[in-house]
């Protein structure tokens, strides 16, 4: 519960340490999650199982977009003092929407594990994700007030014990042969334990019953919210489920593991986004130095995240030989396609919300409903005729059209896009050239995999020194000034 208001240089303070932190967790638990999820388990598991995972992963997650009305979002912009009736009627009014959807979760498995051929293992699969589902929920409130104090330490520990709890035994249940129940009993202990623990580490009075003005002003400003986030449900959640269905288990373990390894150095940058959208905000009434930290971002994004994506798509051949299995080779076209998109997406992203932040929604929103056709034109026709490689191919197509986003964006400002990407793309560009050819002679095993992947960022680091050195220290510098 609040207590008192926030000071603005302690604001600052915790912004400062909030990204500090919020980086090095995500570098962190991002990397112990692509070890596990895309180098250890598929080589443990069958492509089915995976497949059979994401595809009742993506039915929870539809059913989660209904369960969320903008609470959250709600009480961490209130200007005022979060009342005790606050709490109460937000927490009461989201468990009983997430109740009613994990009853409905549990009753229609059957239903989900027959459409999609996933066995009777897959069907309680998807009751215990439901269940984890709800568990997760009742970590909601204390999560919400802590990110609203900008006091991010409880929940990065947390989330460093789920992701633990949830990476040891999954690799430990699935080396045993326990095939999809290592998902089941994985992701119902790592959900218990994170609820627990985030009690005890920020407990919070909560107690059940609807005050009206109460809800009243926290809807006011949840349900328009959220409505914005129903495009994302019908571009992203809707396709799969109805892809699922025509390429099967087999075809979605495919897709989502090289949908995943490719969008992986996106993870990098999640962080980031998150202090980048209120400081562009503050910037606007001051277009240099908002042209000014947008570039720098671009150029600091890109340069964490190009070397990753590059280096991913010399070495991916090998690390599927030998390191994660020859069986998921099928899946490494695909991969192609969705590093494609996800270079573009790092420059995508940034301009869009570059123009969120100068209060273009209408224009974001355009742009959003003209990606959320496009995916619903291409996806079931592509796959129909190419098979599952039709996801990655729809992506790829769709890609080119990011360049609306810095066409829309230049139009405002004179940003220097060239400037802020000839470093990082040239020596990601250089340094996977060497690790391809480099691979190609030395790699003979998982080690020399290994062995080849660190001589890649030496080389990285060694051109980024040579060449960057001194604009990476000023840029450094005028961070830390700002």
């Amino acid at each position: 519960m609040e207590t008192e208001q926030i000071s603005v240089e302690e604001i600052k303070k915790r912004v400062r340490s909030a990204f500090i932190t919020l980086t090095a967790r995500t570098i962190i638990l991002r990397f112990i999650r692509f070890v596990t999820n895309y180098l250890i388990l598929p080589r443990l598991l069958a492509v089915e199982i995976n497949g059979v995972f994401n595809i009742s992963t993506a039915i929870i997650a539809f059913f989660a977009y209904f369960s969320d009305v903008g609470l959250a979002a709600s009480i961490i912009q209130k200007k005022e003092k979060v009342s005790a009736e606050d709490i109460k009627t937000a927490f009461t009014i989201q468990q009983i929407i997430v109740g009613t959807l994990c009853l409905v979760i549990i009753l229609a498995a059957p239903i989900f594990g027959n459409f999609y051929n996933l066995g009777s293992e897959g069907i309680w699969l998807i009751r215990i994700l439901g269940i984890s589902f709800f568990l997760t929920s009742l970590k909601s409130l204390p999560s919400v007030m802590l990110e609203r104090q900008l006091n991010f330490t409880p929940l990065i520990k947390v989330e460093v014990l789920e992701t633990l709890v949830s990476s040891g035994l999954l690799v430990a249940l699935a080396t045993q042969g326990f095939g999809i129940w290592s998902f089941s009993i994985a992701t119902f202990c790592s959900s218990l334990i994170g609820l627990v623990a985030i009690y005890i580490l920020a407990p919070i009075k909560l107690g059940l019953g609807i005050d009206k003005l109460a809800a009243k002003n926290l809807l006011s400003f949840g349900i328009p919210y959220q409505t914005n986030n129903l495009l994302a449900l019908a571009k992203d959640r809707l396709v799969p489920l109805v892809v699922a269905g025509i390429v099967g288990p087999l075809g979605m373990g495919y897709a989502t593991w090289a949908q995943g390894m490719a969008y992986a150095p996106l993870e990098i940058m999640s962080a980031m986004n998150r202090i980048t959208f209120p400081a562009f905000s503050r910037l606007q009434h001051d277009r240099q130095s908002l042209i000014k930290a947008i570039e720098k971002s671009l150029f600091v994004t890109t340069l964490m995240v190009y070397p990753v994506l590059f280096g991913l798509v010399a070495i991916l051949p090998y690390l599927v030989k030998y390191v994660v299995f020859i069986k998921w080779q099928p899946a490494i076209p695909s991969f192609y396609l969705f590093a494609f998109s996800c270079f573009w997406a790092v420059i995508s992203t940034t301009f869009t919300n570059t123009l969120n932040a100068v209060g273009q929604v209408k224009t974001t929103l355009k742009l959003m409903v003209f990606w959320t056709v496009l995916t619903w034109l291409f996806t079931p026709t592509l796959v129909w005729i190419f098979g599952f490689i039709g996801i990655a191919l729809t992506s790829f197509l769709i890609s080119f059209t990011s360049v609306l986003t810095i066409i829309l964006v230049k139009r405002m400002l004179d940003i220097k896009l060239l400037d802020a990407l000839t470093l990082p793309v040239s020596a990601s560009l250089v340094m996977a050239v060497c690790v391809h050819f480099i691979a190609q002679v030395f790699v003979k095993d998982w080690s020399t995999t290994v062995i080849v992947i660190l001589l890649g960022a030496l080389i990285y680091f060694a051109i980024v020194y040579t060449l960057g050195k001194n604009k990476i220290l000023e840029d450094l510098k005028q961070i830390k000034n700002a």
